[in-house]
C-alpha cells in the first residue's frame, strides 16, 4: 500500500502543478514622444569624453523627474540636467522610468 500512496500522492503534486495559473504578462510601458528639448550646451572649457547613460522618469504631464546621473565632472552634470529637464513627451498614461544615453563626439569643421 506505500507504493500506492506514493503513486497517488505523486499524481497528485504532478496535477497541481499543472492547475498553477501562470503568471500575467507584464504591460508593455506606454511608449514616449519626445515633442520637444533644448539644446545640450556644454560650457567653455568643459571636458567631457566617452559615454554617459542618464535615468529618468517621464510624468504624467510629460515633464522629466528623478534624474540619476553618472559620475562625470559637475560642468557636464550641470549640462546634463539642464538638457534633460527641458524635455517635454506627450502626455504618457502613466509615469514612465526611461533613459538616455549621451555620447561626446567631436570632430574638427569640414572634416
Amino acid at each position: 500500500m506505500t507504493s500506492t500512496r506514493i503513486v497517488v500522492v505523486t499524481a497528485l503534486a504532478v496535477l497541481a502543478g499543472c492547475s498553477v495559473t501562470p503568471p500575467a504578462p507584464q504591460p508593455a510601458p506606454p511608449s514616449l514622444q519626445l515633442v520637444a528639448s533644448e539644446p545640450l550646451v556644454l560650457g567653455p572649457g568643459c571636458d567631457a569624453t566617452g559615454s554617459l547613460f542618464v535615468e529618468f522618469t517621464v510624468r504624467t504631464d510629460g515633464s522629466t523627474d528623478a534624474l540619476k546621473l553618472p559620475a562625470a565632472p559637475a560642468c557636464v552634470r550641470e549640462a546634463l540636467t539642464a538638457w534633460v529637464t527641458s524635455f517635454r513627451y506627450a502626455p504618457p498614461s502613466a509615469e514612465v522610468p526611461t533613459g538616455i544615453e549621451w555620447l561626446l563626439v567631436s570632430a574638427r569643421r569640414g572634416s
